[in-house]
């Protein structure tokens, strides 16, 4: 698969390019793929006889001169951020050259011409893994996907430039080697940040797709778009890596507006059904939170605080179901003791009385600074940890920890039923000591002798 080759034969050509050559130099042999933004066709480089990806870019209307010109300027710095970028970091696909042309069909159109990619896009490899009702991937096999692309993102945010338009489209998986390539496409809609920008100004070039829109996208009053967008739309990737789902149900206008812009509900990983430890869960949660100014600063901050939670100990909960389901009993005639450990339903054998609430998620420890940024700013790479799936373990309290193991007792005939009688000796108490007892004495010879002395005064 090419470069989005695979819908090749679906698509038209709107600009008539396919068999044309531009600027002398690049020769436009198929199309390979459409957005609202512009088509990428498959090219010749002639000098360097290379295939090459040429995008032209979709002006609505730019039949006059002094518009085209105003235009291809913002064209020209974006093209340039872009070469700049590409050249900073190998997860930014490379740019070649760009420039303009009047299409055979009479409109006009700049282009950008960039490496030519072999592989698909992770788009088409999500939908690849739900045809086959894939459940998602694990934390390690995630972070080791989207590593390369938060590592291009951060490039562009050091610079100060959002790449507004962050989903699995915009993601290209490459094969190399043993493992994959991730190049991060598309930055040719993003700008620089200006000092002073008014809350709620929108980009003439502002493009985004509205399933992975952060809710400054879709409602200006909420905020400036820059680079905690990215962050937001990041995260939401991350989570329909480990849950192969979309990150919002529903397609419709009303149902994404809501669930970008509703504070009580959160599309994180836990919230879409993935089972990831607290410290994951945090760092998503405030990743997507609704007010930009309450995420990450940046990608690079978001990306230092998910590895380190991911050398956080592994610890997560049980759902409700499954810890109903190790409730004990205890011997009728025993009562239970009063130490026993917290977040363990007891009940009687067989009285059928469910189990004490048990097992549920703490709730979180509230987000504050302590996961904000790395040193320098910068994205730490993770350390390498084997691909496996999280097993939840149950919380248990220190003071469970300390108590010695009860003694386990079948009942008579030998046979062990389901649930395990569990018998706790009583605790003997203690006896008194030997200063105890030689105190009481001291008080009783006192009394005592005071009585006798009374005794006698009276007499004389």
């Amino acid at each position: 698969m090419r470069y989005g080759e695979s819908v090749a034969t679906q698509l038209q050509d709107p600009f008539g390019l396919v068999g044309t050559t531009l600027d002398n130099q690049y020769r436009v042999d198929a199309v390979i793929g459409e957005g609202g933004f512009g088509v990428v066709y498959k090219g010749w480089h002639f000098s360097l006889e290379q295939p090459v990806a040429i995008k032209a870019l979709k002006v609505l209307s730019a039949d006059d001169r002094r518009v085209q010109d105003a235009l291809f300027a913002k064209f020209k710095d974006e093209a340039k951020i872009l070469y700049t970028l590409s050249s900073q970091s190998l997860h930014i696909v490379r740019s070649i050259d760009f420039g303009a042309a009047t299409t055979p069909s009479g409109h006009w159109a700049p282009f950008m011409v960039l490496e030519w990619l072999d592989g698909c896009s992770l788009a088409e490899d999500l939908a690849l893994r739900r045809r086959a009702r894939m459940q998602g991937r694990t934390l390690d096999e995630a972070l080791a996907i989207l590593e390369p692309a938060a590592q291009g993102l951060s490039v562009a945010h050091q610079r100060k430039v959002a790449h507004r338009d962050v989903k699995p489209a915009n993601f290209f998986l490459v094969p190399d080697g043993d493992g994959l390539r991730v190049k991060v496409l598309d930055f040719g809609i993003a700008k620089i940040i200006r000092d002073g920008e008014a809350a709620g100004t929108q980009s003439p070039f502002a493009s985004f797709t509205w399933l992975y829109a952060a809710p400054e996208q879709l409602d200006p009053r909420i905020g400036v778009t820059g680079l905690p967008t990215d962050v937001y739309a990041l995260a939401l990737v991350f989570t329909e890596l480990l849950t192969d789902r979309p990150p919002v149900e529903g397609r419709d206008v009303v149902t994404l507006l809501k669930a970008a812009t509703d504070p009580t509900v959160r599309p994180t990983p836990r919230q879409r059904g993935a089972n990831v430890p607290d410290a994951i869960e945090v760092a998503c949660r405030r990743a997507l939170t609704v007010d930009p100014k309450g995420r990450y600063a940046s990608v690079a901050d978001f990306w230092q605080a998910l590895a380190t939670a991911r050398q956080a100990p592994r610890v997560t909960h049980h759902p409700p179901s499954a810890v109903s389901s190790m409730s004990m009993t205890v011997n009728p005639e025993t009562k239970p003791s009063p130490h026993a450990p917290p977040g363990v339903g007891i009940s009687r054998a067989g009285s059928g009385a469910p189990a004490a609430p048990s097992g549920h998620a703490q709730p979180l420890p509230p987000m504050g600074p302590s996961l904000a940024t790395g040193p320098g700013g910068h994205a730490a790479p993770l350390a390498p940890h084997p691909a496996q799936p999280i097993h939840a373990i149950h919380p248990m309290s220190a003071q469970a920890a300390a108590m010695s193991p009860p003694r386990m007792t079948p009942p008579p005939g030998g046979a062990v039923p389901h649930t395990m009688r569990v018998v706790r000796q009583p605790t003997p108490s203690p006896g008194p000591s030997v200063g105890m007892v030689i105190t009481i004495l001291a008080i009783v010879l006192g009394a005592m002798f005071m009585g006798t002395c009374a005794l006698l005064h009276a007499a004389c």
